[in-house]
């Protein structure tokens, strides 16, 4: 039994050359720090480095237990850290998402779901110069239309991509939250809105056990990306922390208009 059992897991893994299991690795760490430290940051380049050794949705596949395991690595101080009436404003939109993207997973084309995140992401940050250079006041404005809206599109593009932070961080970025805080609170949405995947990405076939072994293998990783994270958001001072999350929200800006023209 235990040799059928392991025979089985050394074929899974011989299906993916070594250039996958790279950029794979790779991935975990990103993804790691990103959902640990630097929110909707530097993690988008996961799924697209994957995608370079296979294809997307092999990548969705791989990334699913990781994030998952991400999640539950650091969500007892997520927990402890988020702000629950930010969540309550933003989860139930965001599940209202996960139900828009099983609907039209297989009708948008990836090439139009990155250019148009990739546009959303740099007129926000525009906005957000804008507010900076015209705005002094602290204020915490819940502006739930907005809040609402920037959720559901977090739902839909974290279901098709695993990209939904730029579009959450659009409305989180106006709460002015201390790093941690801000961090946790994206934590625990994203921890529901993932939870929520397994069963339509198994109905839709994206789901197999070769991805799944594939993880299992690089889960090693991810305690790695989730403590450079925290380091990251409690080490970095506020203000140059919040820069970071700029220029890598830019940058995966740039990088989505980029795919969504190609």
């Amino acid at each position: 039994m235990l040799n059928n059992i392991f025979d089985f897991f050394l074929n899974a893994v011989a299906q993916h050359h070594l250039g996958f299991y790279i950029a794979g690795a790779l991935g975990v760490i990103l993804m790691g720090i990103s959902k640990s430290g630097f929110g909707a940051g530097i993690g988008f380049l996961a799924v697209p480095l994957v995608a370079t050794q296979s294809n997307i949705n092999v990548a969705l596949a791989l990334m699913l237990p990781i994030l998952m395991a991400i999640d539950l690595v650091g969500i007892r101080v997520f927990l402890k850290r988020a702000d629950f009436t930010i969540l309550k404003l933003v989860l139930p939109a965001g599940l209202m998402g996960i139900f828009l993207g099983i609907i039209f997973f297989k009708q948008i084309t990836p090439q139009l779901l990155s250019l148009s995140i990739g546009i959303f992401t740099l007129l926000f940050l525009v906005h957000r110069l804008w507010l900076a250079t015209h705005v002094t006041e602290k204020a915490h404005n819940p502006l739930t239309f907005f809040a609402r809206v920037m959720a559901m599109t977090s739902g839909f593009t974290s279901f098709i991509a695993h990209n939904g932070g730029p579009p959450l961080t659009a409305y989180m970025l106006t709460q002015r939250l201390d790093a941690l805080t801000y961090t946790a609170t994206l934590g625990v949405f994203f921890t529901a809105i993932n939870l929520s995947k397994w069963i339509p990405y198994s109905y839709l076939g994206l789901l197999n056990w070769n991805e799944i072994v594939a993880s299992i293998v690089l889960m090693p990783l991810v305690p790695l990306g989730v403590f450079l994270g925290f380091f990251a958001a409690k080490h970095i001072p506020q203000k140059i922390y919040y820069r970071i999350v700029y220029v890598a929200m830019f940058c995966a800006g740039v990088k989505m208009i980029y795919d969504g023209i190609q």
